[in-house]
């Protein structure tokens, strides 16, 4: 019998070959709406994206139309970007969108995606790089609009926080052809002054050309660039800026910047006296503990009877005195005994000792004669036994 597979078993693998495919799985599609249908009670939206030349299904879950900025209907030109896969049960594949935005913004969109994608390879975006806020501040940079709002809010919190904090202004345009050059002048210009502790740069919210400027390559590498700590607070809660992926620090709007630049002086206070509470608690615990272990020290016996532990001590000295004695005494006699046998070593190697048993030196002068060949036939030379010495005159030499 022909081997086979069910519809579902068929449907499945179609699908996994769908989801499997990375293209497939992040892609952006642009087309018209066609057929739109919202079912209000599951929040789902399903319809139709076409062109001149063919069409595919689509859905849209709940959790996905909920970031939706604009109300989709039938003829509407969009940008989906989501994955493909199959709908098992009817055996067609569909594109599941994860995002929706109408064409005109779309491009705009996938500009940025790419000039986004560039600047990650250029390291810009690197979490590595990103430097910490400091603890305490004192002086704070902003670069903003002298006019907007962001700076009075920036400057209200500022001052609620912690009014000592020192605030130095750059203005620069935030919006329009000049903003990205005047943005990055800004920020260049507090690095090159270097008296300030961290840095503020954003705008009050606004639509994505308004925001064009925070998303500009001369301002990223600026951020980039920065010595100093910066934070990115542009007002927009939902997406997010290129500024805000090479700050060191995001804050959703100015005033939330102005919170993480500086601590609330009353939560300070707050915490401190509760560190001061917890370390008098730690002091006492510790006086507590160092006052019972001096209350057992002092229930020794030495403290009344002193003479015990004096006598204790005397007793352990004359110990160690007998040791001291004994171990003085073994040396001395192995010294000794060393010396008695390099003594008899030496008596046994003296000349005197060897003439004792019926020897002789013969010496002519101050020379030692050992051979007959260093004397003439006729020649003097002195003989020392132990007793004594013999002067003798050779008659005669013969060689054995």
């Amino acid at each position: 019998m022909q081997e086979y597979i069910s519809v579902g078993a068929l449907n499945e693998y179609i699908g996994s070959l769908l989801e499997n495919d990375d293209l497939l799985q992040g892609v952006w599609v642009k087309g018209e709406i066609s057929g739109f249908r919202l079912y209000q009670q599951s929040g789902h939206m399903y319809f139709t994206l076409k062109d001149g030349e063919a069409a595919v299904s689509c859905v849209m879950f709940r959790s996905r139309t909920s970031s939706l900025k604009f109300k989709p209907e039938d003829g509407m030109e969009v940008l989906l970007f989501g994955s493909v896969a199959v709908f098992s049960k009817q055996g067609k594949y569909q594109l599941y969108a994860e995002k929706m935005l109408p064409f005109g913004v779309g491009n705009l969109f996938l500009y940025l995606e790419q000039l986004k994608k560039e600047l990650a390879q250029k390291g810009y975006f690197a979490e590595e790089r990103k430097k910490p806020l400091p603890t305490v501040v004192n002086r704070i940079g902003v670069v903003t609009s002298q006019d907007g709002a962001a700076l009075r809010d920036i400057l209200k919190v500022l001052h609620e926080r912690q009014p000592g904090v020192e605030v130095v202004i750059v203005h620069s345009s935030v919006q329009g052809i000049e903003a990205p050059r005047e943005l990055a002048a800004g920020l260049r210009a507090l690095n090159q002054y270097a008296q300030v502790d961290l840095i503020i740069i954003g705008r009050g919210g606004g639509s994505m050309e308004d925001l064009m400027a925070f998303n500009s390559e001369e301002v990223v590498e600026a951020i980039y660039e920065s010595a100093i700590p910066v934070i990115s607070a542009v007002g927009h809660e939902v997406d997010f800026c290129l500024s805000d992926l090479a700050a060191d620090v995001r804050a959703a709007t100015p005033t939330q910047a102005a919170q993480l630049a500086v601590p609330d002086r009353f939560q300070l206070q707050q915490d401190l006296e509760k560190l001061k509470r917890s370390l008098l608690r730690g002091i006492n615990r510790n006086l507590e503990k160092r006052s019972e272990t001096l209350d057992r020290l002092m229930m020794r016996k030495i403290w009344y009877d002193p003479q015990l532990l004096l006598e204790k001590q005397f007793v352990g000295l004359e110990e160690k005195k007998l040791r001291l004695q004994k171990a003085i005494q073994e040396i001395i006699n192995s010294r000794q005994y060393s010396l008695q046998i390099a003594t008899a070593g030496l008596d046994n190697l003296s000349p005197l000792k060897v003439m004792a048993r019926g020897y002789a030196m013969l010496t002519q002068g101050d020379r030692l004669i050992s051979s007959v060949d260093d004397l003439a036939a006729d020649g003097e030379l002195t003989a020392r036994l132990s007793d004594g010495k013999l002067n003798l005159l050779i008659k005669s030499k013969e060689k054995l």
